[in-house]
């Protein structure tokens, strides 16, 4: 598990439900880009942040994904 996700893990059950858009049954994916996918994408098909899709996965810079990596989404679909 990298460096990244386990800080996510450690985050408390509010900060998990603000992130995620309140109360429910959410879960940990993993997303592979493919191309011609932008982080808002994704993020709006997760129902997730970009702010929360950088953070979980150590991306610095928002504009820069390669097709082929994974992501992991802390979603409720």
């Amino acid at each position: 598990m990298n460096e990244e996700l386990k800080n996510v893990q450690a985050l408390d059950d509010n900060e998990m439900n603000e992130a995620t858009g309140g109360a429910g049954q959410a879960r940990w994916i993993q997303y592979t880009i493919k191309r011609g996918d932008t982080l808002i994408k994704i993020a709006n098909r997760f129902g997730v942040s970009v702010a929360n899709l950088c953070q979980w996965n150590g991306i610095s810079d928002p504009d820069y994904i390669v097709a082929g990596h994974r992501l992991s989404i802390y979603t409720r679909r």
